[in-house]
Formats: C-alpha cells, sequence, structure tokens
C-alpha cells in the first residue's frame, strides 16, 4: 500500500503536534497533545479519518475521531519517536521502515473503529 506521511514541525510554544498520512483515496489525520509546552508526555492523541477533499469519514458508532488509549501510549512513544530523529531527519537509517511501522501502528488501531 503506497502512502506519504507529512509530519508538521511542533511550534516552539505550542503542545500540538500533527501528522498525515495520505493515501490514494483517503487520509489520516493525527493530532498529538503534550501535557505542557514542548515535547513533554502525551495527553492525548485523536486520530481522524478523512476523505482526499477533506469530508471526515465516521466511525462505526458515528463519531468523527478516535483517540488512542493510554494502554497505547508506550507504543506510540516507540514508533513515533524515531521519526522525530536526528538519524531520521538526516536519512541515516531506513526512513520506510520507520514510516512502515509507523503507519501499521496507526492502522490498527483504526481497523475495528471503521466499516471496511
Amino acid at each position: 500500500m503506497n502512502f506519504t506521511l507529512e509530519i508538521t514541525p511542533q511550534e516552539r510554544d505550542s503542545n500540538l503536534a500533527f501528522k498525515t498520512i495520505y493515501f490514494n483515496a483517503f487520509k489520516i489525520n493525527i493530532i498529538e497533545r503534550y501535557s505542557g509546552k514542548g515535547q513533554g508526555k502525551f495527553y492525548h492523541i485523536v486520530i481522524k479519518l478523512r476523505t482526499i477533499d477533506n469530508e471526515i469519514i465516521n466511525t462505526k458508532d458515528g463519531a468523527g475521531r478516535i483517540k488512542i488509549k493510554e494502554a497505547d501510549f508506550r507504543n506510540y512513544v516507540r514508533v513515533s519517536k524515531p521519526l522525530n530523529s536526528y538519524e531520521y531527519k538526516n536519512k541515516l537509517i531506513d526512513r520506510k521502515k520507520v514510516e512502515d511501522e509507523f503507519v501499521n501502528f496507526i492502522l490498527s488501531r483504526m481497523v475495528g473503529h471503521y466499516q471496511l
């Protein structure tokens, strides 16, 4: 499955960070909210599924978003931390492998919430 990962850098005094995964027919928006300024501890992580035309696709229960549970924060940190690393930014590691692991984690959390 072909995709493009876009990482929007966190602004200096913001407690939000954004990632977007683009596929041919849809995109996934990931909003990370941190407690405090800078990259502290995760407060919550919200995922929204959208069409390419920016229309939100609702979950099976009608919600426009899903939240990653606190129990999954540790796993989320494990797969997302390399995306912000010096090695990733300077192409010193296999970027495709890091991106694939991140996207697979996100998709695994979404599968049960949407009608396929």
